[in-house]
């Protein structure tokens, strides 16, 4: 009895992070994206994904702090977009692509690229609309 106990606990105990992991689609409106022009604020780099937040005007056209959410760390730096690129980056004018939360979050974005002044597209997210030949 008492070894079925530490078994189900045990599974519940590694069920949690498994559960944790989302999709693109349970959060995010591949239908509602945009793109949005400001000041590059700030990055807070931490796993399992990285925010960086903007300066710019909303969906309502209204001045506002983005936020906006990258893919995995991992993916960003194999794909050429390590950190230091948003920290020497920082104040300057960018431009992003995101799709909208889908729980009303106000100002919550999946990011798909950015783009500082009219440089080369850096991709921090999943391509869901192809900008990169994919929709992943």
């Amino acid at each position: 009895m008492r070894s079925s106990a530490c078994v189900v606990v045990a599974l519940l105990a590694a069920s949690g992070p498994a559960a944790a992991h989302h999709s693109f689609a349970s959060e995010f409106d591949e239908k509602n994206c945009g793109e949005f022009t400001g000041a590059l604020l700030g990055v807070d780099w931490q796993n399992p994904h990285a925010y960086f937040f903007v300066d710019a005007k909303d969906a309502r056209g209204v001045q506002a702090k983005l936020t906006f959410q990258t893919s995995s760390l991992a993916n960003m730096v194999r794909g050429g977009t390590p950190r230091a690129y948003f920290v020497t980056n920082m104040g300057k004018t960018v431009t992003v692509r995101g799709c909208a939360s889908l729980n009303g979050t106000d100002n919550r974005h999946a990011a798909s690229w950015i783009r500082v002044g009219d440089g080369p597209l850096h991709r921090v997210g999943q391509d869901v609309e192809g900008f990169f030949g994919s929709n992943n």
